[in-house]
């Protein structure tokens, strides 16, 4: 993949916790003493080694710091990957995350920027946890998806009609084929496949994200198409499936200060176009830890 190949998948690539309790006070004396019930905090598991595998929604390009060795593939230390790996205290984390992946750059020698060697090389039989997020840039889905919806010819709704389902039908068994394949590597990790988050309302639409009413309907039944493969890769592969679609419902790109992703406009250091900011990558990362939690 040439680097002008990774910048265009990075721009286009996605269009896709305690709590306190006052002190107790005495109870009067006409009432009845209620002990409460205390609140459980899930224990999450001990964590050895972890590797993340995806795309840039799991690298986070524009989001604070690049991590060490990320440059290239726009990998920032506070993507939700890293905030799980703090959460987990892992003693080993491997993050191999690159904007403008695919399912093939998971699995096969990708070159160029992303790398000669291919995500899946960071996975151990030892590794005992693993998540991926991916699936996105197959197909060049939404590099075609922004192009059909943006151009003014009409060629958004059938272009999510008729052309992403034949697209979305070949990533579910691409995806099931990544996710055997670090089950195969690693036969005792925990695997986890993670959705998207919305950038699309359900209805509407808003300057920020620049794209016309009547379209965004077609762009958001495409995101949640995209959602029911990814749903299917993990049945079909036996894996758990963290999908993001239905906690991410009101933090679309036009949720204004809610907004877990961006659209057009960016704030500074808080990801880029049409990605997630720092207040989604928490939010994932929250709804992976819950998904290990006992």
């Amino acid at each position: 993949m040439s680097w002008r190949a990774l910048v265009a998948g990075v721009a286009v690539a996605a269009l896709l916790a305690g709590c306190s309790s006052a002190p107790d006070q005495p109870a009067p004396s006409s009432s009845t003493t209620v002990t409460p019930t205390p609140s459980r905090t899930p224990a999450l598991p001990a964590v050895r080694s972890y590797v993340a595998l995806g795309d840039s929604f799991t690298a986070g390009p524009g989001l604070a710091a690049l991590g060490a060795g990320g440059e290239l593939c726009l990998r920032s230390d506070h993507n939700w990957p890293s905030l799980l790996a703090q959460r987990l205290d892992a003693t080993s984390f491997t993050d191999v995350s690159c904007a403008g992946a695919t399912t093939h750059d998971v699995l096969h020698q990708a070159g160029g920027p992303v790398g000669a060697r291919p995500q899946i090389a960071a996975v151990r039989a030892g590794t005992d946890l693993v998540t991926v997020g991916i699936g996105g840039n197959d197909g060049n889905l939404f590099a075609s998806l922004i192009s059909a919806c943006t151009g003014g010819q009409g060629a958004c709704a059938p272009f999510s009609r008729d052309s992403a389902p034949r697209i979305l039908h070949q990533t579910v068994s691409d995806i099931a084929t990544v996710l055997d394949d670090v089950r195969a590597k690693a036969p005792k990790a925990t695997v986890l496949l993670v959705g998207y988050l919305r950038i699309m309302p359900d209805s509407g639409t808003c300057p920020t994200i620049g794209i016309p009413a009547a379209d965004t309907a077609a762009v958001a039944a495409a995101e949640e198409a995209l959602d029911q493969a990814l749903a299917d890769a993990a049945r079909n592969a036996g894996v758990p499936y963290v999908s993001m679609r239905k906690a991410s419902r009101g933090h679309d790109a036009c949720a204004g200060a809610r907004a877990w992703t961006n659209g057009r406009t960016v704030r500074d250091a808080d990801g880029i176009a049409f990605h997630p900011r720092l207040a989604g990558m928490q939010a994932v990362a929250r709804a992976v830890a819950a998904e290990l939690a006992d």
